[in-house]
């Protein structure tokens, strides 16, 4: 496993800490640094998984502040909303009603 920056273990730290998936993480990665990761190694960064169980104890502050503002404001994304989410599912099985017309 390559040793990481900061930066980039800040960036992982706080994208596991937003739900992302490790591969979702890695993904972000190569593209945001150019920097190919394992997703193995991008687990290692989440705390609340054995994997992860080793990080230090900045990084798991971190994790745990950014988990609890992207829950605080979790209700900021519309589709975090389960009365948005049916209705733009409504909204979709009508429009498909009116093509099949």
């Amino acid at each position: 496993m390559a040793t990481l920056k900061e930066p980039i273990k800040i960036f992982i730290v706080q994208s596991l800490a937003c739900m992302e998936t490790p591969q979702q993480v890695a993904d972000a990665v190569k593209q945001e640094f150019g920097l190919e990761l394992d997703r193995r190694q991008c687990a290692s960064y989440d705390p609340t998984k054995h994997a992860g169980r080793n990080l230090s104890k900045k990084l798991k502050i971190l994790f745990d502040e950014t988990r609890r503002d992207f829950q605080d404001n979790i209700l900021d994304i519309p589709i975090a909303n389960k009365a948005f989410r049916l209705r733009e599912l409504q909204e979709m099985y009508d429009d498909y009603g009116k093509i099949k017309s």
